[in-house]
């Protein structure tokens, strides 16, 4: 099983057509590309590397959305299992699997605020760690790859009372105390080193975040993150990671579609729709065959989480060094 990974043309970047077709309109030239080069397919290292000839960052209209579907079904004869399609734009989603890295998000979100505290020169087990949202789809998963450095956590959430299960499990295996709350002007809510979103509710809370909080988007809430990248420069905030495995460092969808084709185990749960009850093992698994977090990204571009000093700049801000 191979690894199919999908892109649009670039900015700037230029199909290589016959000389002729600069004498066609627009509108013929496309209908050029859509008969003789819809897209383009190249194999590297045993991964599928396909590109279509349109521009992204649009919906795709009708006939481009036919190539598209054409083009998966050509991966998948020739041995694709899975696919990484582009970050942005609309891409057909019904003929193979898509590797989007929010599983692994999910699963390691607790690892990867873990190593931006320790980036930062903090001590994950004494940071206060809050979980913000239950979304059933994202919270188990999360709460999967928490490891044993939390011992301070609470929750953030429009109904506490659905925690209250949850609670008493986390207290049952763990001997952890949490503590759930509606309000974000709860105290708790502006002293969370970490902060992990595993839903939508409430999310106009960026000015109440504790300077240089590590912020986790496990539900892939773009614009929250935005808006917090936008107003807040002094969080960490990160929406997927990349990976260690076997001496190779990996964006998180492509650690995804790796895990997916190497990994039955891993395979038998996506195709299960992620239960709760398979969820713990297969991250454990993950770790055991070498996946760890060594890197962070937001909105699709790679960031760096900076290390917090002690001593203090002109205006009486901490300064900040980045680590490589």
């Amino acid at each position: 099983m191979k690894i199919a990974e999908v892109r649009f043309l670039e900015k700037g970047e230029r199909l290589t057509l016959p000389g002729w077709t600069k004498f066609l309109t627009d509108k013929l030239r496309e209908k050029y590309i859509l008969s003789k080069k819809p897209y383009t397919i190249q194999e590297k290292d045993d991964i599928l590397y396909g590109v279509m000839s349109f521009y992204g960052g649009q919906g795709l209209p009708l006939p481009w959305r036919k190539k598209a579907e054409d083009l998966v079904k050509t991966l998948s004869t020739a041995g694709a299992g899975i696919v990484i399609a582009p970050y942005d734009g609309e891409f057909p989603q019904n003929i193979l699997p898509i590797a989007k890295g929010k599983a692994m998000a999910a699963l390691f979100a607790f690892d990867g605020a873990a190593e931006a505290l320790r980036r930062q020169g903090k001590n994950p087990e004494e940071a206060n760690f809050l979980i913000a949202g239950t979304d059933r789809d994202v919270l188990p998963l999360v709460l999967a790859g928490m490891g044993d450095y939390v011992n301070h956590l609470s929750f953030f959430a429009d109904n506490t009372g659905e925690l209250a299960e949850m609670q008493a499990e986390l207290f049952a295996e763990k001997g952890l105390l949490t503590e759930a709350f509606s309000s974000p002007k709860n105290t708790m809510f502006a002293e969370a080193d970490a902060v992990i979103v595993c839903g939508m509710e409430q999310t106009g809370y960026e000015h109440i975040l504790k300077r240089y909080a590590v912020y986790i988007d496990a539900a892939a809430n773009r614009p929250a993150l935005r808006r917090l990248a936008q107003r807040r420069w002094d969080t960490a905030a990160a929406d997927g990671f990349y990976f260690s495995w076997e001496e190779q460092r990996l964006e998180g969808r492509r650690a995804e579609a790796l895990a997916f084709t190497k990994y039955m185990e891993f395979r038998e749960f996506w195709f299960e729709n992620f239960p709760e009850k398979m969820a713990k093992d297969v991250y454990l698994s993950l770790k055991k065959n070498g996946f760890t977090v060594c890197g962070f990204s937001a909105l699709g571009k790679r960031i760096k989480i900076a290390k917090i000093k002690d001593n203090f700049n002109n205006s009486g801000d901490k300064t900040l060094t980045t680590l490589l």
